[in-house]
C-alpha cells in the first residue's frame, strides 16, 4: 500500500500564492494538509478551510522551528512533506512523485529534497539521488540538500530529533546536519519541482539573506559569497528577467536576498575581529 503523506505548510498572509499551491496538490484520500498559521490577517485561513486543511495556530513570537514542530505534532502520517506557501508545484503529480520515491528508500533515509526553481521551464530530470550514509556531510550537503521549501521528512526521525527552537533561522540545515551526524542519509528527488515565488518585501528578503548566510557559516563552516560570486548571481537574475523568465518583482526580491547573503558574513566577520581587540 502506498504511503500516505501529510503536507505541512507554514503561512502568514499567504493568500497571494496559497490558493494556487493547494489547488495543484495531487492528494490521495489518506493524505492530509496541515496549515500552521502565524497570525494571518488576509484570506489565508479562508483558503485553507476551503481545501479542508487542518489549521494550527502558532502563538507569537514567531519561530520557524516552533511552527514546524507544531505541524509535525499534528501530522498523522509516517511522511511529512514540508512545502512553503510561496512554492507553487510545477510537477503535475508532485505528491505522487515523492510517494513513489518513498517506496525505494531504505530505512536510513531521513529526509528527501525536491527542487525549488525560479523559472517555470521544465527540464529532464535524473532518477532520485541517494547518497549512502558513508558519504561525508559536506558532500551530501552539496549534492542533495535543498532546504524546507520542498522537503519530505520521515516523521519517526523527527520524533527523535525535533527542530531546534533556539535557532532564529536555518533550522532545516541544522536538522539535516544533525541527522547525518547520527547515521541518517538524505536523498534528492529532482523530478519533484516547485516554482519559488516568495512575496516578501525587499527589506524582508535582504534580512533573510543576511541572517541565513550567517547561520549557514555558523552551522556548517565555510565562507560567504565573494563579490565575484555576487556578480555572477546578479548576472543570472538579470538574464532571467530580460528573457521574461522571471518578473521584475522577483528580480528585485532575489537581488535583495543575494545582497544580504553577501554582506551578512562580511559584517559578522568584522564584528568577531572587533571583539578580539
Amino acid at each position: 500500500m502506498s504511503a500516505p503523506i501529510s503536507i505541512l505548510i507554514r503561512t502568514f498572509n499567504s493568500a497571494g500564492t496559497l490558493r494556487t499551491v493547494l489547488a495543484r496538490l495531487d492528494l490521495q484520500p489518506a493524505d492530509e494538509i496541515i496549515v500552521v498559521d502565524s497570525g494571518s490577517a488576509d484570506a489565508t485561513l479562508a483558503i485553507a478551510e476551503k481545501y479542508h486543511a487542518c489549521i494550527v495556530v502558532a502563538e507569537k513570537p514567531f519561530n520557524y522551528s516552533k511552527s514546524l514542530n507544531l505541524g509535525f505534532q499534528a501530522a498523522k502520517n509516517p511522511w511529512v512533506l514540508v512545502l512553503s506557501s510561496h512554492c507553487v508545484p510545477l510537477s503535475e503529480n508532485l505528491v505522487e512523485v515523492f510517494r513513489q520515491a518513498v517506496e525505494k528508500f531504505p530505512e536510513i533515509v531521513a529526509v528527501a529534497y525536491g527542487e525549488c526553481s525560479l523559472i517555470e521551464q521544465s527540464k529532464s530530470a535524473p532518477p532520485a539521488i541517494l547518497l549512502a550514509d558513508q558519504t561525508s556531510p559536506v558532500a551530501q550537503r552539496k549534492e542533495v540538500y535543498g532546504g524546507n521549501g520542498l522537503a519530505l521528512y520521515r516523521r519517526d526521525r523527527w520524533r527523535e530529533q525535533p527542530f531546534d527552537e533556539t535557532l532564529p533561522t536555518a533550522e532545516d540545515l541544522a536538522w539535516f546536519l544533525c541527522a547525518l551526524e547520527h547515521g541518517a542519509a538524505a536523498a534528492r528527488v529532482p523530478q519533484a519541482r516547485v516554482l519559488y515565488r516568495n512575496q516578501g518585501g525587499l527589506r524582508h528578503m535582504f534580512n533573510k539573506g543576511w541572517l541565513e548566510s550567517q547561520m549557514a557559516i555558523a552551522l556548517a563552516g565555510g565562507r560567504g559569497a565573494n563579490f565575484w560570486e555576487l556578480g555572477i548571481n546578479w548576472g543570472s537574475l538579470l538574464k532571467k528577467w530580460s528573457t521574461a523568465k522571471i518578473p521584475l518583482s522577483m528580480l528585485l526580491r532575489q537581488s535583495a536576498h543575494a545582497l544580504g547573503a553577501y554582506l551578512g558574513p562580511k559584517f559578522s566577520s568584522r564584528s568577531r575581529k572587533d571583539d578580539k581587540k
